[in-house]
C-alpha cells in the first residue's frame, strides 16, 4: 500500500526539530526508527502533513555511564546498539535482554530506544487495513464515539504493548523532555497518561531527549518475562518485570520493584511490590504479590485470539517465575 502525502523534513538541531513539531501541531510527527509509525502510515492511521526525521539530530545516539550517575542513552539509540552496549549488558543485562525481545534483528537494528518508549497503543478493531475498518463505525481512537472492546465505554482501551518500558519501570529511569523554552526531567511513570488515544503526555513541539536510569544497587537482579505466540516479531501479550535487591547476607528483601505491559491502556507499576522490603522471600511473600499483580492487571480482547480471563491468569505465574529468576541474580551478586 502507498504512503499518503507529506513533506518531509530533516532538521540539523534539536531546537528546529521542536519549532517544526509546535508550529505544524497535530498536523506534524516525528520519526526516527519509524518501524511502528509507517505501518500506521501504510493504513492511514496517521496522516500527518509533515514528518519530522529526527535520525540527523546531534548527540542523541550516545550510551554513557558512571558509578554517580548511572546510565544515559540518548533517545536514538538503536535497540540493537542498545543491547549491544557492554556497560548495558554488565550493568543492567535485564535492559539488554529486554531490547533483544523487541521485533525481529532487522527491527531491533532500525527501531530506537525513544520510539519504543513513545509507540502508540494497540486494538484489533483499530490497527486494521483502511478496508476493513469500513465494517465497523469509527472507534475513539479514530475520532469516532464507540469504543468496540468495551461496549458503551466513553474512553479508549487501547492497550499499550511495549517491552522496554517496564523494564524501565522497575529500574527507576526518568526521561528529558525538550522543547523551544528548555529542559525538563521527569520520572518514566509519569509519562504515560493511560489514555488510549494518546498514550503518552508528549505535547506538540517536545520531544524526547534521553533516558536517564539510576545505578544499580549491590545485589540486585532483575528479570523480563514475555509472553507471545511467535518467538520474533509479536509485541507482548503479558510482559512481567521486577527488579528485587537483596540484603548482603540474601534473604531479606530490600527494595522491589514490579511491572506489567499489555495489560492496561498504560505500563502499571504494582505498587504493593513495596510493601515486599524487610520480608523474607517466603512462598506466602510471592503468592501475595503475585495476587496484588494480578487484581491491576486488565487485558482485553483487543490485541489477540486468546480470551482476557486466560492473559490474566498467566499474570501470577509469570510474577512467580520472575521473582525465582530475579532472587537467583541477586543472590550471586549480580545485577539487574
Amino acid at each position: 500500500m502507498k504512503l499518503p502525502e507529506f513533506e518531509y523534513v530533516e532538521p540539523k538541531s534539536i531546537r528546529k526539530a521542536c519549532q517544526l513539531l509546535k508550529e505544524k501541531g497535530d498536523k506534524a510527527q516525528a520519526i526516527a526508527g519509524g518501524t511502528d509509525f509507517m505501518m500506521a502510515l501504510k493504513n492511514r492511521l496517521k496522516v500527518p502533513e509533515m514528518l519530522v526525521d529526527l535520525r540527523g539530530l546531534p548527540h542523541l545516539n550516545r550510551i554513557s555511564y558512571s558509578d554517580k550517575e548511572g546510565l544515559k542513552v540518548g533517545a536514538l539509540v538503536s535497540l540493537r546498539q542498545l543491547a549491544a552496549s557492554p556497560v548495558v549488558k554488565e550493568k543492567y543485562p535485564i535492559l539488554s535482554r529486554a531490547a533483544l525481545d523487541v521485533g525481529t534483528p532487522q527491527l531491533q537494528a532500525m527501531g530506537t530506544i525513544g520510539g519504543n518508549l513513545c509507540q502508540d497503543s494497540l486494538c484489533l478493531y483499530y490497527n486494521r487495513s483502511p478496508m476493513l475498518r469500513q465494517m465497523l463505525e469509527p472507534c475513539h481512537k479514530l475520532g469516532g464515539k464507540v469504543c468496540h472492546a468495551v461496549s458503551r465505554s466513553k474512553t479508549c482501551w487501547a492497550t499499550y504493548c511495549g517491552d522496554i518500558a517496564p523494564v524501565l519501570l522497575v529500574s527507576e529511569a526518568k526521561i528529558i523532555i525538550v522543547d523551544s523554552k528548555g529542559e525538563k526531567i521527569i520520572p518514566l511513570n509519569k509519562f504515560y497518561s493511560g489514555d488510549g488515544k494518546k498514550p503518552n503526555v508528549l505535547k506538540p513541539g517536545q520531544i524526547l531527549k534521553e533516558i536517564l536510569v539510576p545505578p544499580p544497587s549491590p545485589s540486585s537482579g532483575g528479570a523480563y518475562l514475555k509472553f507471545r505466540l511467535r518467538k520474533t516479531i509479536d509485541y507482548p501479550l503479558l510482559g512481567v518485570a521486577l527488579n528485587l535487591t537483596m540484603e548482603s547476607y540474601g534473604q531479606i528483601c530490600k527494595h522491589a520493584k514490579l511491572a506489567l505491559t499489555a495489560v492496561e491502556r498504560a505500563p502499571i507499576l504494582i505498587e504493593e511490590a513495596d510493601e515486599l522490603k524487610g520480608k523474607k522471600m517466603t512462598d506466602a511473600v510471592i503468592e501475595k504479590l503475585a495476587k496484588a499483580a494480578y487484581k491491576h492487571a486488565h487485558p482485553l480482547n483487543n490485541i489477540c485470539e486468546l480470551t482476557p480471563q486466560y492473559r490474566k491468569d498467566l499474570v501470577k505465574d509469570y510474577v512467580k517465575l520472575a521473582v525465582q529468576e530475579a532472587f537467583q541474580f541477586a543472590t550471586k551478586g549480580g545485577t539487574i
